[in-house]
């Protein structure tokens, strides 16, 4: 799932009352996901592709914000 698609169930489950076990969850599509886009990363600097490599680090900032915005997160 892209991280857009991801964030978006984020609010949508945060809306709902969002649960430690929900939130442990997406924070763990969005870390494999940012992992497999710095793989990915790589190899399109490699390849010399400026505009994919563009658009992935945007999706990589994308998925990195969420991250740190469910490490914020205060259980109470």
């Amino acid at each position: 799932m892209s991280c857009a698609a991801v964030r978006h169930q984020f609010e949508n489950e945060r809306k709902k009352g969002l649960t430690f076990e929900k939130a442990l969850d997406i924070y763990r599509e969005v870390d494999g996901s940012v992992a497999a886009h710095r793989v990915e990363l790589a190899e399109l600097k490699k390849a010399d592709e400026p505009e994919a490599v563009k658009h992935l680090e945007s999706h990589i900032a994308e998925g990195e914000k969420l991250l740190q915005e469910i490490r914020r997160m205060k259980l109470g």
